[in-house]
């Protein structure tokens, strides 16, 4: 599916007309365990979780590459960071500007029961990663966090389900 038609049937999902308006749907459907919108995406996407959809998306509408400096991994270094976690049985990880979480995505692919902790300063990326999360089923962490200054603004928990994880706010600072 090109980025067009990905875009347009995402935004059809979520009734919106404007890709600036995704994130926040995103953010709510995340917060409420809107379990049908998580099935639609995962029907929309034909089941391929092997590959950060939403990270298309965003780097193409919304990523800041000006003044926020937003560069997305590419898919070869997270199948190659991905490998050297499984082949040294790493199970816990740290996923510093996880942006949409193309990273945590592909040590998922590699070990469906990985646990994260993603941290990321753009709050208008983390509902796309959030998403991500919840849709994989993926345990773990997300802080909306300055890693320089060591500064969380909010934190998540995300919880393993049955086959879609919960969000659950933890803390404002």
């Amino acid at each position: 599916m090109d980025l067009r038609e990905l875009t347009e049937k995402t935004l059809k999902l979520f009734n919106l007309g404007d890709v600036d308006d995704l994130g926040d749907c995103l953010m709510k459907s995340v917060l409420n365990n809107q379990v049908d919108k998580f099935q639609a995406f995962v029907d929309l996407v034909n089941g391929d979780l092997n590959r950060d959809w939403l990270q298309m998306i965003y780097q193409y509408y919304l990523a800041d590459r000006r003044s926020l400096k937003q560069d997305y991994t590419p898919a070869s270094i997270s199948l190659l960071l991905a490998k050297y976690a499984k082949r040294n049985n790493i199970t816990e990880i740290v996923d510093v500007c996880a942006g949409s979480g193309a990273l945590t995505i592909q040590q998922w692919v590699e070990n469906n029961n990985v646990t994260v902790r993603c941290q990321e300063i753009d709050d208008r990326v983390i509902p796309y990663l959030m998403f991500n999360l919840v849709i994989r089923n993926i345990a773990g962490t997300v802080e909306h966090k300055d890693v320089l200054k060591n500064i969380v603004f909010a934190r998540y928990s995300i919880k393993r389900g049955e086959k879609f994880a919960t969000v659950f706010k933890q803390s404002t600072i």
